[in-house]
């Protein structure tokens, strides 16, 4: 049996059961230890009453934590519970769980020398760890998103205030339907920022170059917090300051851009109640909107925000005909979030909207095939599906999507046919997770995308039957717009490995190529186009498992452009220190290497992470960097 799902009622019904619990307890446990953990819990429990009312942000977290403790109260009143003092103990664990998970339960719960003062009296809160990275004048506010005089709030709508464009405030205003404390994925954020036209390209930037500034706009108003990944200077996610999720709250409310529940979480509503709310969100605790035959609302959006398993009809798209966004699949950081379908057979209505530009169902795993009816899309710029493991079958021919400027396959990895038409898509951008097999399975190869003079970023991955046509890896440098490149290998066969080993000179790179990352290389001596002088433009080379044993070269007239090195998981890499890696790369701002130079089974040489700004930071840095 479940807790009602109003914090308000969370305490009382636990009190209740409690109480139960314990005259349960007395006539089979006499020890006084148990009536004394009993009266402390109730104590407990007692003491926070009045907290559910006053923070209107009840976490899901807390959720679930006042859901064990009643599953263990129920235990103890069945008679199930063999170890009572054992349960009770964990009780207490549980409840100061949820009293720690609050910077500011502290401060609203009366200590035991405070309890005969006033209520309304508030004192500064204990803060933890992460608490105490926030600006003091935050602690000075009331647990409510509610927004007055305190100079906290003021600075920070002083701060949204000054945003120089409707667009940038609109962005700002996205991120309210984002749970508190998640971690959020820049890439699919500033994808749907694009199809909602929040941002458009200019005259000599991307949209997506855009919203790469919008975002580092809104880190420096300290209207977002970069979130990292250890000590790496690249910002990939982001989190949000619960105070200031309020404030998106209620500026993307009143200006209509989602509907919220009143009451706690917080969260988005799937309700489209308002007049002018065109948005809906899937959310764990909402069940899906039914959309009636007779439904004649317009509906431009539709987020999942987090919901795990879903479970849509069949004819549900087809009732959405205005749709732009229709984002079901993951925008969280961490890859451990799950999602699935219980049947994909909804999405054979993809058809029917003909104004969708932007299409995720990034990490669903029970995505097998893409269905034909989505060349019926013509509007369609971002379709996002990566990390879809189960996806093995995608339409023969993509060519009908003229406006694709964003195709992301990569992380698929039982996709080895690649669709035709690919080249013909004059609009893309981004092309992500292309698979070489043979010429069979790769209708359009490599050459082929000299005539895609939009593309600035590819990532190819070689599969274990690859084909390599004579003089193929030479035409990468013919793809003059392409400033991102990836390679990947993966189980090379004896045959193909061969070829690599004969046409190692073959590869050539454009000229402005910015970014170069080789996965899985299986060459162990340093190939002639790694070097220097035919990458001269290179700011960030990423190398990551493979054979390579060295990155010493003969070229002696050109130094490594290279920012950001980073090394990973090389077994055969030479021995090789800080200095002589500062030495090869003289222009380096960040580096990292992980895991090379086997020594002996599972033993590396030292491993280096270091920075430009800080120094050599590895001992603070390699547990996170390997995990």
């Amino acid at each position: 049996m479940s807790t009602s799902r109003d914090p308000e009622k969370f305490i009382p019904k636990l009190v209740d059961l409690l109480r139960k619990a314990k005259a349960k307890a007395v006539t089979t446990d006499t020890q006084s230890d148990v009536n004394s953990s009993f009266e402390k819990i109730e104590e407990e429990l007692q003491n926070m009453k009045d907290l559910p009312p006053r923070v209107k942000n009840w976490e899901q977290t807390l959720f679930n934590r006042m859901t064990h403790l009643e599953r263990r109260l129920h235990k103890i009143v069945l008679g199930t519970e063999s170890d009572i003092k054992g349960a009770l103990d964990q009780i207490t664990e549980k409840i100061q769980q949820i009293k720690d998970s609050i910077p500011l339960v502290k401060q609203l719960m009366p200590s035991p020398e405070r309890r005969s003062e006033s209520s309304t009296r508030t004192s500064q809160p204990e803060l933890g760890p992460a608490a105490q990275k926030t600006s003091q004048e935050w602690s000075t506010l009331e647990p409510e998103c509610e927004f007055g005089s305190s100079v906290a709030m003021f600075n920070t709508r002083r701060s949204y205030q000054h945003l120089e464009s409707i667009e940038l405030k609109l962005c700002f205003q996205s991120f309210s339907i984002f749970p508190q404390d998640s971690v959020i994925k820049k890439r699919p954020l500033i994808y749907w920022w694009i199809a909602e036209r929040f941002i458009t390209k200019t005259q000599d930037k991307t949209a997506e170059e855009v919203g790469e500034e919008i975002f580092q706009k809104l880190i420096s108003h300290d209207l977002i917090q970069p979130h990292f990944n250890g000590s790496s200077t690249i910002v990939n996610n982001c989190t949000m300051h619960p105070w200031i999720r309020c404030l998106s709250i209620s500026l993307a409310k009143a200006g209509f851009l989602f509907e919220f529940d009143e009451k706690w979480p917080m969260m988005p509503s799937n309700s489209l109640v308002r007049v002018g709310c065109t948005r809906l969100c899937i959310t764990w605790d909402n069940p899906i909107p039914l959309i009636q035959a007779s439904f004649d609302k317009v509906i431009t959006t539709v987020f999942n925000v987090n919901h795990h398993y879903l479970s849509f009809r069949s004819e549900w798209l087809t009732r959405l005909k205005t749709l732009v966004v229709l984002q079901l699949g993951r925008w969280q950081n961490s890859v451990s979030h799950h999602i699935e379908v219980d049947d994909q057979g909804f999405l054979n209505g993809l058809g029917a909207l003909t104004h969708l530009k932007y299409f995720s169902l990034r990490g669903i795993s029970t995505i097998t095939k893409l269905p034909s009816s989505i060349l019926k899309l013509i509007n369609l710029e971002i379709l996002d599906l990566r990390a879809c493991h189960n996806l093995e079958t995608l339409p023969s021919d993509i060519s009908s999507l003229k406006k694709l400027t964003h195709l992301d396959i990569s992380e698929c990895y039982l996709l080895d046919i690649m669709p035709r038409g690919i080249e013909k898509l004059s609009r893309l951008q981004v092309l992500e997770g292309f698979v070489i097999g043979d010429l069979k399975l790769t209708p359009c190869r490599l050459g082929d995308f000299a005539k895609l003079q939009n593309l600035r970023r590819l990532s190819i991955h070689m599969g274990n039957e690859a084909v390599l046509q004579e003089g193929e890896l030479n035409q990468l440098k013919n793809i003059v717009s392409l400033r991102r490149l990836k390679i990947s290998w993966g189980v090379v066969t004896p045959k193909l490995r061969k070829e690599i080993l004969d046409r190692s000179s073959e590869m050539s790179f454009p000229p402005d190529l910015e970014k170069l990352e080789l996965q899985g290389l299986p060459l162990s001596h340093v190939p002639q186009w790694l070097n220097p002088n035919h990458l001269r433009e290179l700011k960030k080379l990423y190398i990551r498992g493979g054979e390579l044993n060295s990155l010493s070269h003969n070229v002696t007239e050109y130094k490594w452009a290279v920012e950001i090195l980073r090394l990973k998981y090389l077994n055969n890499f030479e021995e090789i220190g800080l200095q002589q890696l500062l030495d090869q790369f003289p222009n380096l701002h960040y580096l990292e290497k992980i895991n090379c130079h086997e020594i002996a089974e599972d033993t590396y040489d030292q491993n280096i992470v270091w920075s430009k700004t800080k120094g050599d930071i590895s001992d603070k840095s390699v547990n996170a960097m390997t995990k």
